[in-house]
């Protein structure tokens, strides 16, 4: 048991870096979209500007023609880049950046997996009996595995199908397959997880039960409010 609960704690180690890694690259490419169009596309405007209207400055005649060329030469490869840039944003930063996101997500699901605070229904633990509750919990593990496993399978075929018919994204030019493979790893690695809890259900992790903590806090308070009130 200690091998496995070693391996899920690997596996959330990589997921736990690689969603961010997922959520810093979607900043560096959100920061590089909004500075190239409010900063660089100025300065490159500016520039544009100023060497256009150099050689007819006085400055110019006064230098010499020597820097009229130098200003022409800055005018043209400015242009020639500001050309291939383009104006305004960066438009495969942002879908770049969504894809980022959509990674960043699953990984954090994976991992709200592994800590127990995925939401679900409470309404169990108040009405069948504790002595039963573990072995609840337990056939609940095994059915969250085997519906993530049907959901990887599906994924697999939904990849390869991507693959067959070789769909790229028109602004990106990557393939979607490239994308849509973090489905197929992230339900494998959730159904793989609930597995383990499944066969060792020392393993599973305690419930973030939010909700039924809080009506647990309020009836608390209601009581001794109660009790308080009688003195």
């Amino acid at each position: 048991m200690k091998f496995v609960e070693r391996i899920l704690n690997t596996l959330s180690f990589g997921e736990k870096w690689a969603g961010g890694i997922c959520f810093l690259l979607l900043t560096l490419l959100m920061i590089a979209d909004v500075s190239k169009r409010e900063v660089i596309d100025k300065v490159l405007g500016w520039t544009l500007e100023a060497t256009e209207a150099y050689p007819n400055t006085g400055v110019a005649g006064l230098v010499g023609d020597w820097s009229v060329y130098i200003a022409e030469s800055i005018h043209g490869g400015t242009s020639s880049f500001l050309e291939w840039l383009g104006l305004g944003g960066i438009i495969w930063a942002q879908k770049l950046s969504l894809y980022f996101m959509l990674w960043g997500g699953l990984f954090g699901s994976a991992l709200a997996s592994a800590k127990g605070s995925h939401l679900r229904p409470e309404i169990a633990d108040k009405v069948l009996p504790k002595a039963i509750l573990h072995y609840v919990k337990i056939i609940e593990q095994w059915v969250i595995s085997i519906f993530f496993l049907f959901l990887a399978y599906l994924s697999v075929i939904y990849v390869l199908e991507s693959i067959s018919l070789d769909e790229v994204n028109p602004v990106t030019e990557i393939h979607l397959w490239k994308v849509q493979m973090i489905f197929p790893y992230i339900f494998i690695s959730m159904g793989f997880r609930h597995l383990c809890y499944g066969i060792f259900p020392s393993l599973i992790p305690s419930d973030i039960n939010e909700a039924t903590e809080a009506l647990e806090l309020a009836e608390k308070e209601l009581s001794e409010s109660n009790s308080g009130g009688k003195h």
